[in-house]
């Protein structure tokens, strides 16, 4: 399991993100509402973007920083 859900279809905030050319699996929302990225994306997205995204697969995820003694 991924250990997130993935929104329903006909929430108005995925509809507007999949008008945008995002795919359905590549964001969630977290509790407080925003946007998500999840591993998918970024794996399309084919880089990394340095925030620290919690879903990053290319070693900048808050959990890689803290293991390597860096900022969260």
């Amino acid at each position: 399991m991924n250990g997130y859900t993935l929104p329903e279809r006909d929430d108005p905030r995925v509809e507007r993100l999949l008008r945008m050319g995002y795919l359905f699996g590549d964001f969630y929302f977290s509790e407080e509402g925003y946007v998500v990225w999840t591993e998918q994306y970024h794996l399309r997205r084919g880089s990394c973007c340095g925030s620290g995204c919690r879903h990053c697969p290319y070693g900048n995820s808050p959990e890689d920083r803290k293991r390597k003694g860096g900022r969260e």
